[in-house]
């Protein structure tokens, strides 16, 4: 009996300690993945400061390159080089030569750190009248330089970009409120949009090893309008309004009483002339009036665009811009109805399938200007046969075609360039010709009327013909 009194508590015996086994490998087992959570947290937050302080220390190194790049001339980093190189290569090698030239390099550079000091609070003031030039012309500029600051400032340089060039004038040193004031002419330039700007000022050191910038303007377009010359009201080829000159065409309705004939089936009846009608007395017969056709006058100036219409390496080009322009302008200025044509580029692949023409605006003066300062002389231009044709079928209302050429556009090619244009129409040819042997004249061929101009200053004289 009490062997299987004992038994039992062996059993329990084992059975706490295999128990109280587990307990301590459990708590072995989570202090075990304590250690590692705790590890991993560590090293996760060792890793993070580490990222932040690298991401610091590349943003701190991008930042010096960059104040490098922006501060550091040529001769600052060929400075510099000796500075870093030449002085230990001098102690070394116990050369002295090496050592005088670096410690002069790190002097200089020294030297030139004062220069920089300081900000440039300026206000620039650019008086350009308008945004707009002449080809050709110089135009004053002023500009006016302002300390803003409450303090001195040192001496600088102002830098103005103008088309691919830098212009630079001296800034002398400037107390509190003082104003420079420079005055600056914008060089004669050619035709179409120049570049002006940005302005930005220097400070440097007498050798420029060491440079900071402060851009004050930024870039701003400029067109270059071509010359025009004011032009005679012209009067040749162009039909009037209403009050106007008639056209020779019969038609049977409008204003203009011309004559009377017999009437036919699909006649309008309301232009049955009765009292002739009654007069006749002829039973079953009608007359009825015809007109004169009266139409609105509508000129067309059309610019030749192919570089092969030109004499090469010459200003025909420019000086044709600049007879379009003057036409145009003189048609707004007599409230005529006008537009302005130039063949458009046509890819080499598309060429005798594909046709386009450029229209300028004509809305006001400055419009036409302004396009005309983007039009350019090309040899994928369309030629003047196939603009014509399609200006033709564009504006079936035109009066009078002006077609301004070079001077390698001859008679005999204007003939054929004029029968693609209505045969009811004036026709003028303006030829701008830049040969030394060129003059201006007139001339009229196979019912053409050819202007030549020499240079734009010509036109307004020949067209004094068209006066009445």
């Amino acid at each position: 009996m009490s062997n299987n009194g004992t038994r039992p508590t062996k059993g329990k015996a084992k059975a706490a300690s295999s128990a109280a086994g587990r307990t301590q490998v459990r708590e072995a087992t989570a202090t075990i993945s304590h250690g590692t959570q705790t590890v991993t947290g560590r090293v996760s937050l060792t890793l993070s400061k580490f990222g932040e302080v690298f991401g610091q220390a590349a943003s701190a190194m991008r930042k010096g390159f960059r104040w490098v790049s922006e501060t550091v001339t040529k001769v600052g980093l060929i400075a510099i080089i000796f500075v870093l190189l030449w002085v230990p290569l001098g102690v070394l090698l116990d050369w002295p030569e090496f050592a005088f030239l670096g410690a002069v390099s790190a002097i200089i550079l020294a030297v030139a750190v004062p220069f920089l000091i300081g900000g440039n609070e300026y206000e620039i003031g650019f008086d350009l009248p308008d945004d707009h030039l002449i080809a050709g012309e110089h135009t004053k500029a002023p500009i006016s330089v302002t300390n803003t600051s409450n303090h001195l400032q040192l001496p600088g340089v102002l830098e103005v970009q103008i088309g691919g060039g830098v212009e630079e004038f001296s800034i002398p040193i400037l107390r509190a409120g003082d104003t420079k004031l420079i005055d600056y002419a914008i060089p004669a330039q050619r035709r179409g949009v120049l570049k002006l700007g940005p302005i930005t000022t220097v400070r440097t050191d007498p050798i420029a090893t060491l440079r900071r910038e402060n851009k004050l303007l930024e870039e701003r377009e400029i067109f270059v309008h071509p010359q025009t010359r004011q032009l005679p009201r012209t009067r040749e080829g162009i039909l009037r309004d209403l009050e106007g000159d008639p056209t020779t065409s019969i038609v049977d309705s409008d204003m203009s009483f011309h004559s009377v004939r017999e009437y036919v089936v699909g006649d309008n009846p309301k232009h049955i002339h009765w009292k002739l009608t009654a007069k006749i007395g002829q039973a079953g017969k009608f007359m009825l009036r015809q007109y004169e056709e009266s139409r609105r006058s509508k000129m067309i100036v059309i610019l030749a665009a192919n570089t092969s219409e030109y004499r090469a390496n010459s200003d025909e080009y420019e000086i044709a811009v600049s007879a379009a322009g003057s036409l145009g302008l003189s048609a707004i200025r007599d409230q005529r109805k006008i537009s302005v044509l130039a063949s458009d580029e046509i890819p080499a692949l598309a060429r005798g399938r594909m046709f386009a023409i450029k229209e300028f605006k004509v809305q006001t003066k400055r419009r036409l200007l302004d396009d005309l300062c983007l039009v350019n002389a090309s040899e994928q231009a369309m030629g003047l046969k196939d603009v014509c044709r399609l200006a033709a079928a564009k504006h079936a209302d035109v009066s009078l075609a002006i077609i301004v050429v070079g001077s390698t556009v001859t008679p005999r090619l204007m003939q054929q360039i004029k029968m693609f244009l209505p045969s009811n129409i004036g026709v003028l040819f303006v030829v701008a010709d830049s040969s030394p042997d060129a003059e201006p004249k007139f001339a009229e061929v196979n019912g053409m009327k050819i202007f030549t101009i020499q240079e734009i200053q010509d036109l307004p004289g020949l067209m004094g013909r068209f006066i009445r």
